[in-house]
C-alpha cells in the first residue's frame, strides 16, 4: 500500500488471474478492486508507490522478470510492460517516484553466479528507459529497498562481503546518474538484514536495518542530512535473541520514527530534527506474540504502525496511531479475528486518516491458510473517546448489483459506537429504509440481503448514507439492476 499527505491511497496485490490494484479518494471510499492490464498468473512480490500529485505505479515479479505499471493522475494504470531482462533472474522488486525518474523500480538481479541490484526510470507513456546498475560490478548485492522525493530518488542495499555484511546506498539526482555507494552501517558484521530507508522533501535521509551482534540482533539506524554523509549509526534496540522488521518513516520536518518487532513485541523509537534518538517503547501488548511491523508517516507528522500478531491463537492484525506532537494510542485490533490476517500495510495523510490493509485467510478453506482476499480498515489519529464517533471508508461491495443479491456494506469508524444507516432514492430526500446497529472500533461489516430495514431496494440508482451518533454522516451510491 502507499499514499500521499492529502489522503489519496492504492493497494496492490496478487491473485490467480494477475496483479489487482484499488484506489482510495481523500476523505472518501475506496473505489472497486480491478486487475492491472496485461498481469497475469503466477505475478509475486508486488510493491507500489504513489506521489503528492496522484500518480501511482506497481511493480511486480512475473515468470523471473520485473513488469510494472504507471497509472498517470486521474486514468487508469496503463498496459503493464517488462522492465527487466529475459536473460537475468530478478526478485524483490521495489518502487518509488523522485524527481527526474517518475517512477524508479528497483529490483535484485541474479546474474553470472552472482547478484545485483540494477533499476530503471519510467516514463508518463508507462514505458521504462535503459537499465542502470545501481551496486557496483563484483560485489554481491541483495534485499533493495527504495525512496523517492523532491531532490530524487535512493536505493539501499544489502552487501555480502564473503560472510560478512554491509549496507551501502546510492542516489540518483534530477538529471539522471546514480552516485558512488556509501556505507551507512559498519563493516564487518556477521548478518545484516531488513534494510529500510526513507527520504525526507528537503533530501535528508533515514535508514535502518537489524545486524547479529554476538548471539543477539540490534536494530540501528543512521542519519544522511542534506549536505554530508552519513551518521554513525546508531543503536536503537537492546540486545535481544530475537530482533526484525525495522521500518522506518520521515516527515517534512526531518523528525524520524523506526519501528520493529523485538522478541514478539512491537516496538518504536523517534527522533526529532537534529535530535538524539529516544529510548525505545512497547506498542504491541506482550499478551500477544507480534510481527515485523508497517510504517507510514505523513508530512505533517501524523504516523501508523501496523502489524501482524497472534492473540489466543488466531492470527490477526493489529495498529497504534500517533497524531502529529501526541503519542501513540494503545494497540488495537482491526481485523475480523474470525479471518486470520496477514501481511499488513498501512499510510496515512496530513488529516490522520490512516487506511490499513491485510490479506484475510478462510480456515475452512484448507488447512494451509491460502490467501483468500485483501481487507482494509481506517483509523483517524487524534480522535477520542471523549468527541463523536468519526465515519471514514464507507464503500458497497459491489456497487453495482442485481436485485435481491447480497449487498455489502463496509465502513471504518474511530471509535465504537451507535450508527444509523439511511436508503433514499437519487435524487430523493425521502428516507425508505434505515436501521441502527452498534459500530465496532475499525472495520464493520454489514450484510443486507436486497433490503434495508424491511424497504426492498428495488432497480434503480440508490443512496446510502451512514452516520453516527453524533458525527458527520457519508453517503455512497448503489446501483441495482
Amino acid at each position: 500500500m502507499a499514499g500521499n499527505d492529502d489522503g489519496r491511497a492504492v493497494a496492490a496485490w496478487t491473485t490467480r488471474t494477475g496483479v489487482m490494484v484499488a484506489l482510495r479518494t481523500p476523505g472518501g471510499p475506496w473505489y472497486p478492486a480491478t486487475r492491472v492490464p496485461g498481469s497475469s498468473r503466477g505475478a509475486t512480490d508486488v510493491a507500489v508507490a504513489m506521489t503528492d500529485a496522484g500518480l501511482a505505479a506497481v511493480a511486480w515479479v512475473e515468470r523471473g522478470r520485473v513488469r510494472a505499471s504507471i497509472r498517470p493522475a486521474r486514468r487508469r494504470f496503463l498496459p503493464a510492460t517488462y522492465v527487466s531482462p529475459a536473460d537475468r533472474l530478478a526478485v524483490a522488486p521495489q518502487v518509488a517516484f523522485g524527481l527526474g525518474c517518475g517512477p524508479l523500480v528497483a529490483w535484485q538481479s541474479n546474474e553470472d553466479g552472482g547478484k545485483a541490484v540494477r533499476a530503471a526510470c519510467g516514463r508518463a507513456n508507462g514505458r521504462f528507459g535503459s537499465l542502470a546498475r545501481v551496486s557496483p560490478p563484483g560485489e554481491q548485492a541483495s534485499a533493495p529497498a527504495v525512496a523517492g522525493g523532491r531532490t530524487g530518488v535512493i536505493v539501499l542495499w544489502r552487501q555480502d562481503d564473503g560472510g560478512t555484511y554491509r549496507v551501502r546506498s546510492a542516489t540518483r539526482g534530477p538529471r539522471g546518474g546514480f552516485s558512488p555507494p556509501d556505507t551507512p552501517s559498519p563493516s564487518g558484521t556477521a548478518v545484516i538484514v531488513d534494510p529500510s530507508v526513507a527520504l525526507a522533501p528537503d533530501g535528508a535521509a533515514l535508514a535502518a536495518w537489524t545486524l547479529t551482534r554476538g548471539d543477539s540482533v540490534v536494530v540501528q539506524a543512521a542519519v544522511r542530512p542534506i549536505t554530508g554523509g552519513w551518521s554513525t549509526p546508531a543503536d536503537l534496540s537492546r540486545p535481544a535473541p530475537q530482533a526484525r522488521g525495522a521500518a522506518v518513516g520521515l516527515d517534512a520536518a526531518g523528525a524520524a520514527m523506526v519501528a520493529w518487532s523485538r522478541d514478539g513485541i512491537v516496538q518504536v523509537a523517534e527522533r526529532g530534527a537534529g535530535q538524539e534518538w529516544g529510548p525505545p517503547r512497547d506498542l504491541s501488548d506482550s499478551a500477544v506474540t507480534a510481527g515485523a511491523p508497517a510504517v507510514a508517516v505523513s508530512g505533517a507528522g501524523a504516523a501508523v504502525v501496523a502489524w501482524p500478531a497472534v492473540s489466543d491463537g488466531t492470527a490477526v492484525t493489529q495498529a497504534s496511531l500517533r497524531a502529529a506532537g501526541e503519542a501513540f494510542t494503545p494497540a488495537a485490533t482491526i481485523s475480523d479475528p474470525g479471518r486470520p490476517a496477514i501481511a499488513p500495510a498501512a499510510t496515512i495523510g496530513d488529516d490522520g486518516v490512516a487506511p490499513v490493509a491485510w490479506q484475510w485467510t478462510d480456515p475452512a478453506q484448507d488447512p494451509t491458510y491460502a490467501p483468500s482476499g485483501v481487507m482494509a480498515a481506517t483509523g483517524v489519529a487524534g480522535s477520542t473517546t471523549s468527541g463523536p464517533a468519526t465515519l471514514v471508508d464507507l464503500r458497497a461491495q459491489p456497487s453495482r448489483v442485481r436485485s435481491g443479491k447480497p449487498i455489502r456494506i463496509t465502513f471504518g469508524l474511530s471509535r465504537a459506537g451507535r450508527v444509523r444507516i439511511t436508503a433514499r432514492r437519487q435524487g430523493s430526500n425521502r428516507v425508505v429504509g434505515a436501521i441502527e446497529m452498534s459500530a465496532a472500533d475499525g472495520a464493520n461489516r454489514l450484510v443486507l440481503s436486497g433490503s434495508l430495514g424491511g424497504a426492498s431496494l428495488g432497480r434503480g440508482r440508490w443512496v446510502i448514507t451512514a452516520r453516527p451518533r453524533g458525527g458527520a454522516a457519508r453517503s455512497l451510491p448503489l446501483i441495482v439492476v
